[in-house]
């Protein structure tokens, strides 16, 4: 390259090097994004599962009645995370991992081991359940993404009353009561998340 041609390319560089890089928001709440018949759902946990359903109601948190008492209690109303492997929650240590049935499935408060058949004991090595969940910055939002042990993103099964639980995209996925054939694989939109304001967490507790 001529030195004239160098220097004519060095103020784009720096202008480019300059222009803010997409970040990962504080807490991001999932939606499907990618068309099918559970475009738009939003991702709900409950019972330690997640599932993909329609309307609201679908967020299982709690919160103590003393805390409620004073008002101090997050809305618990939607299933937001704070990284691609914690959920967004008072109680500390609510990892999502994926069980041997490949369900995506998260921890209770402060639970950090998880045996081979899916278990969870007390305590955890965190190191071992964030591998292959990701969360990818994007232009208008980030995508939440799994790849890992032969299974690249997600897929919803088919589970009851238009209900459907959530897996990774994997051969070895073992839905309940239906076929892996019955499952549509989807991509997770990650959009940023507000909190009401004098809140610290979207959940007390999942």
């Amino acid at each position: 390259m001529k030195l004239a041609t160098a220097l004519s390319v060095l103020p784009f560089l720096a202008g480019t090097n300059a222009l803010p890089k997409a970040q990962r928001p504080a807490r991001f709440d999932v939606m499907v994004t990618s068309e099918g018949p559970i475009q738009y759902r939003a991702l709900a946990s409950s019972s330690s599962f997640f599932w993909l359903g329609k309307g609201d109601g679908f967020t299982d948190s709690y919160c103590p009645p003393d805390i409620e008492k004073t008002g101090r209690c997050p809305p618990g109303k939607d299933t937001v995370l704070k990284n691609a492997h914690t959920l967004d929650s008072v109680l500390p240590g609510q990892i999502i991992y994926v069980d041997s049935n490949r369900a995506v499935r998260a921890t209770g408060p402060n639970q950090t081991e998880i045996e081979e058949d899916g278990t969870v004991q007390n305590p955890i090595k965190a190191d071992d359940l964030t591998d292959g969940f990701k969360y990818v910055p994007g232009d208008r939002h980030g995508t939440w993404t799994f790849k890992d042990h032969g299974a690249d993103g997600f897929m919803a099964c088919p589970y009851q009353e238009d209900i459907y639980q959530v897996y990774v995209n994997s051969p070895g996925a073992k839905p309940q009561g239906h076929n892996l054939d019955d499952c549509v694989p989807f991509t997770a939109g990650a959009f940023e998340y507000s909190l009401p304001a004098n809140t610290t967490a979207a959940a007390w507790e999942y």
